[in-house]
């Protein structure tokens, strides 16, 4: 199961803290400002409950997506970039569930 952060937030303190809190629990960055963590049901389940805290006193505009991985296999990728990809499976060996 997937758990898909998406942010658009005014202030950039905001930005970084949701970020960095999200990848400290083992999200990865895939756009800059889409995250995914990936993870048993009920560890999305706690990421979901831990991001709703987390996220309480934030102003903007907050969404977390839980979704199957054949959903987000489905996509449709209309153009990316190729570096990011390289550095998100270069770092896959060091996230730590937690």
């Amino acid at each position: 199961m997937l758990v898909m952060l998406a942010y658009d937030c005014p202030e950039a303190k905001d930005q970084t803290f949701l970020r960095k809190e999200f990848e400290r629990i083992g999200g990865l960055r895939v756009q800059y400002s889409i995250y995914v963590f990936n993870g048993e049901s009920h560890e999305c389940d706690r990421v979901i409950r831990h991001m709703k805290r987390m996220s309480a006193s934030i102003e903007g505009d907050i969404r977390l997506f839980p979704m199957e991985e054949r959903v987000w296999d489905a996509q449709i990728i209309m153009s990316e970039y190729l570096e990011t990809n390289q550095r998100l499976g270069q770092l896959k060996e060091f996230v730590v569930i937690w």
